[in-house]
């Protein structure tokens, strides 16, 4: 939905989705479910999950919406160490969205920051402007203020791996 409203609103001329060349963990997207999903909303008894189908299916076809992989996306290995051919194709993007805890736990080196450390700082070696869309499920944080960590905190609840918080945080480009 994200995809087409953007190439819908001409927020972009052109999404690449990166998706996995294989399942890494069970809920991985393949190239395979990327158009099974198009093929279910393009087939969908809702007009509205139709249209959006078909919009998605032209850009396939038109080229403004393009399916990538990379084996980097199945590697152990923090985005730092992004290979250099994919570094180059990132550094290409006006932005890249990263979805999910394991994204940003890569992008962020998977580290037990201060939650205060500023997301800039932990995501700058990103070649690329960089949002992460991300529920809390781990202990790594970064990019919150004092206040809201001394707020969470005095809860006494699991804040950070409970899956009940989420943060957006959006790096421009270095």
């Amino acid at each position: 939905m994200l995809i087409d409203h953007l190439l819908a609103d001409g927020r972009a001329a052109e999404v690449a989705l990166y998706v996995k060349p294989q399942p890494y963990y069970v809920s991985d997207a393949t190239t395979a479910d990327v158009l099974a999903s198009v093929e279910r909303l393009r087939t969908a008894p809702s007009a509205a999950a139709g249209a959006v189908g078909g919009r998605l299916w032209r850009a396939l076809n038109r080229g403004t919406l393009v399916i990538r992989t990379h084996p980097f996306f199945c590697a152990p290995l923090p985005y730092h160490d992004l290979p250099a051919d994919l570094r180059t194709e990132l550094a290409g993007a006006a932005v890249t969205i990263l979805k999910g805890d394991l994204n940003y736990r890569r992008l962020v080196g998977d580290r037990l920051w201060p939650p205060t450390t500023p997301f800039a700082e932990a995501a700058g070696h990103f070649p690329s402007s960089v949002a992460a869309l991300r529920t809390l499920k781990s202990d790594v944080v970064v990019g919150l203020d004092a206040d809201t960590v001394a707020r969470l905190d005095g809860t006494g609840t699991a804040w950070r791996v409970s899956g009940r918080h989420a943060v957006i945080q959006v790096r421009p480009r270095p």
